[in-house]
C-alpha cells in the first residue's frame, strides 16, 4: 500500500470517526431529553403552553318570597392577551380602548410584560363580544364568566346589594349572605395550541368549582314595587330631598319590602341602606314610648284628664308648644291630637329612670340585628342627663336619634301584643336542587309590653286615623291606625334645630283589627306642606289601598288613586268599593333583547310571564315592549334571528 494509499484511509478514518461521536452525542443528548430529563423538559415545554385559570364558582340565585327570581347568572365573555403571542401591540391597545375606560398608552403598559395572562375586558356587553371577534386579533382570546343580572333591577337594590366584578358582594344581601351564595371556586391548567384552542391534560386534572346556595328573601316584589312608585311620586311632588319607606309583617319580623329614594333614578347603586344606617329625630311617632310606659306602669288611663295649657307650656322659663292649641283633653287625646304638652306632662309623671327603660325595651340604643350591613345604634341620652325641659322634649322624639328600622320595630311591638321581634330579609337558604338547608324562624327579642297595653294603644293610633291627626287617611273596607310625625333637622353646624326643614313622616298598619302589616314612610324635607299628615300619611294610604285591593278586594276610585292626587286633594279622597270584581294580577314585562333564545326564556319564566318564541338565535324584538304591564296570562311574543 502506498503512503498515499494509507494517509486516504486514515482521512476516511478520522471523517467516520468523527460522525460516529457527533451521532453518539446526538444520540446520548436525545436519550438525555427523552429519558433521563423527560419530566424536566416536558414541564418546560408544557409551560409556554399552559395557561392556569380559576375556574368560578356558580353564584347562588336569589328568590322573594314567592319565588320570583330578583338575582341570577348570565355567561359573558370576558377577553384577554397572551402578550407573547401578540402581532400588534398598537393595534391591540387601539381596538381595546374603544371598548374599556384605558387609554392606549395605558394597554400598551399592561401588553408590555412578560406575564402570560392579561386582562383586556371583564363580562363584555353582546355587542362588544362581536366587535372583538371581528377584529380577529392574534394572541387575543376569550374565556367564559359569570355576570350576575337582576332582573327587576333597580327594584330592591337597597336590600339586594350588588356584587364587585368577580361577584364577590359588596353591599346588602349580596354582602352579608356572600359565604352562602359565592360557592367554591374551581382551578383548571390548560393547554393551548398555536390557534388558541385550550385543552384539559391528564398531568393537570381539572378541580371542579362548587357552586353556592339559593337564598329565598321575606321580600314581596310587587309590594316592593308599590313602595318604590309611591315614594317617587311623593318626592316628586313634595320637593323632598329623599324618601324612604318600610313593609313589615308585625307578626314575625319578616321585612316585606324596604327602600329608599333621591328622587332621581340613582346613577350609582347604593353602598350603604339608609333606613337602616342613617339616624334622625323622630318627632311625633315616638310619643308612643310615653304612652307605653305611663299604660304598661299604670299611671295613666285613656280617660284621664291633662291640661294642655292652650297651646304654649312653660317649663322653667322654655315654652313649649302645640301646633293646635288645647285646653283639657284626656291622655287618649293628648296621643291622637299629638299634643306636645299633653305628652311631656304624663313623661314629668312617668320619670326619666322608667321613660328610657321603656325607650330600650323597644329597642332604641339598640341594633334590632337586621340581617343586613352597615346598621346604627341611634343614640339615646345617658340616665341623669335630662332636666324637666330635656325629658320633655325627649318624650316628644327630640335629643333621641334612631333608624327606620328601630321606629318600624317598636310600633310593631306596639300592635302584636308587646312582643318585640327581630326583623330579618332572609327565609330560607337552599341548595341547587331547591331542597331547603336552613331555614329562619321568627325571633321574639322580649316582651316589651302587655296583650292589654298593646289592645289600648291599638285603640289610640285607631283613633288618630279616625279623628286625630290622621283624619281622612283612611280607606273604605278596611281599617287603619297609625301615628304621623314631624320634627325640625337638627342643626349639625351650628347646634340647635334649622327653621324650615323637617323629616315628616307616618307609621301605620292594618287591618287594625289584626295587623298583616306595618309600614314607615318617611320625607327628608319636604317643600310647601311640611306635616307628616299633609306628606307622608297620604303616602301611606295610597301604599296600604294598593296592597289591599291585590291581596284582598278590588277598589276602584273615580280618579285614579295615586299619591299625587292624594297630596293634590290633602289627603281627602273617597274610595268606593265596586262589586266584588275578580282579582287582576298584572306583570311588568322584562327587556329581553339582544340575549340569547334560552336566556330570554330564563327571564320570562322568572317573571312568570307566558311567551311564545319564533326562530333562534338572538332576541331582536319582542312585543309588548319592555316595562308593558300585562295581566297574567297574557302572551309575550319574542321574535329571534340568527347570530
Amino acid at each position: 500500500m502506498t503512503y498515499r494509499g494509507k494517509k486516504d484511509r486514515v482521512r476516511v478514518f478520522l471523517v467516520l470517526s468523527l460522525g460516529v461521536l457527533i451521532w453518539g452525542i446526538v444520540v446520548f443528548r436525545l436519550f438525555s431529553i427523552h429519558v433521563l430529563n423527560y419530566h424536566k423538559y416536558k414541564k418546560i415545554a408544557l409551560n409556554q403552553h399552559l395557561i392556569r385559570m380559576n375556574l368560578e364558582a356558580e353564584r347562588g340565585t336569589i328568590y322573594d318570597r314567592n319565588k320570583q327570581v330578583l338575582a341570577f347568572n348570565l355567561p359573558t365573555n370576558s377577553f384577554f392577551a397572551v402578550p407573547g403571542q401578540i402581532e400588534d401591540q398598537n393595534l391591540v391597545a387601539k381596538r381595546f380602548a374603544q371598548i374599556t375606560d384605558c387609554s392606549k398608552s395605558e394597554i400598551r403598559k399592561k401588553l408590555n410584560t412578560k406575564r402570560k395572562f392579561v386582562w383586556l375586558k371583564r363580562k363584555a356587553e353582546k355587542e362588544e363580544s362581536k366587535m372583538v371577534s371581528s377584529w380577529n386579533l392574534e394572541g387575543v382570546f376569550f374565556r367564559k364568566e359569570i355576570k350576575r343580572y337582576y332582573p327587576h333591577y333597580p327594584l330592591a337594590q337597597d336590600i339586594m346589594g350588588f356584587c364587585d366584578i368577580d361577584n364577590k358582594g359588596l353591599a346588602g344581601v349580596e354582602y352579608y349572605y356572600n359565604r352562602f351564595l359565592s360557592g367554591v371556586d374551581g382551578e383548571g391548567v390548560f393547554l393551548r395550541d398555536a390557534l388558541g384552542n385550550s385543552y384539559s391534560t391528564e398531568e393537570y386534572p381539572i378541580i371542579q368549582a362548587k357552586p353556592g346556595k339559593n337564598l329565598v328573601l321575606t321580600i314581596d316584589i310587587n309590594l316592593q314595587s308599590i313602595l318604590e312608585e309611591e315614594l317617587k311620586k311623593a318626592i316628586e311632588k313634595t320637593g323632598s330631598d329623599g324618601g324612604g319607606g318600610i313593609l313589615m309583617n308585625p307578626e314575625t319580623g319578616e321585612i316585606m319590602a324596604l327602600a329608599f329614594s333621591i328622587g332621581e333614578r340613582r346613577s350609582a347603586l347604593p353602598i350603604k341602606n339608609r333606613m337602616i344606617s342613617d339616624n334622625f329625630e323622630p318627632g311625633s311617632t315616638f310619643k308612643i314610648v310615653t304612652a307605653a310606659a305611663a299604660l304598661e306602669e299604670g299611671i295613666k288611663r285613656p280617660e284621664d284628664k291633662i291640661y294642655a295649657e292652650n297651646g304654649v307650656y312653660n317649663i322653667r322659663g322654655k315654652f313649649l308648644h302645640d301646633h293646635v292649641p288645647h285646653q283639657w283633653i284626656t291622655f287618649e287625646e293628648a296621643l291622637v291630637f299629638s299634643s306636645n304638652i299633653g305628652i311631656a306632662k304624663v313623661a314629668v309623671e312617668v320619670g326619666e329612670e322608667k321613660l328610657l327603660e321603656y325607650a330600650q325595651r323597644f329597642g332604641f340604643g339598640d341594633k334590632t340585628e337586621i340581617d343586613l350591613p352597615g346598621e346604627s345604634r341611634g343614640f339615646l341620652p345617658s340616665p341623669g342627663s335630662l332636666s324637666d325641659y330635656t325629658l320633655s322634649i325627649f318624650s316628644i322624639g327630640q335629643g333621641v336619634s334612631l333608624t327606620a328600622i328601630q321606629l318600624i320595630n317598636a310600633y310593631a311591638a306596639v300592635v302584636n301584643g308587646g312582643f318585640l321581634m327581630e326583623p330579618y330579609v332572609v327565609k330560607a337558604i337552599l341548595d341547587q336542587e331547591g331542597e331547603i338547608i336552613e331555614e329562619f324562624d321568627p325571633k321574639v327579642k322580649r316582651k316589651v309590653i302587655s296583650q292589654n297595653t298593646s289592645r289600648v294603644l291599638v285603640d289610640f293610633l285607631k283613633g288618630v286615623v279616625s279623628y286625630g291627626t290622621g283624619e281622612g287617611l283612611g280607606i273604605e273596607g278596611i281599617v287603619l291606625g297609625g301615628k304621623t310625625g314631624t320634627a325640625q333637622k337638627p342643626d349639625l353646624v351650628k347646634g340647635g334645630y334649622k327653621e324650615k326643614e323637617y323629616i315628616a313622616s307616618f307609621v301605620g298598619f292594618f287591618p287594625a283589627e289584626d295587623p298583616e302589616i306595618v309600614g314607615l314612610v318617611i320625607l327628608d324635607n319636604p317643600q310647601g306642606k311640611h306635616f307628616g299628615s299633609q306628606t307622608a300619611g297620604p303616602v301611606f294610604r295610597c301604599i296600604a289601598s294598593k296592597i289591599y285591593s291585590l291581596q284582598k278586594k278590588p277598589f276602584t276610585t273615580a280618579e285614579k288613586d295615586t299619591t299625587e292626587k292624594a297630596l293634590e286633594k290633602d289627603h281627602q279622597l273617597d274610595l268606593t268599593l265596586k262589586g266584588e270584581l275578580p282579582q287582576k294580577i298584572f306583570l311588568k314585562v322584562p327587556d329581553v333583547t339582544g340575549l340569547t333564545a334560552r336566556e330570554a326564556a330564563f327571564i320570562l319564566s322568572s317573571y312568570e310571564v307566558n311567551f311564545r318564541l319564533s326562530g333562534s338565535g338572538i332576541v331582536a324584538e319582542q312585543k309588548p315592549e319592555a316595562g308593558t304591564l300585562v295581566s297574567q296570562g297574557e302572551v309575550c311574543v319574542i321574535k329571534c334571528v340568527p347570530r
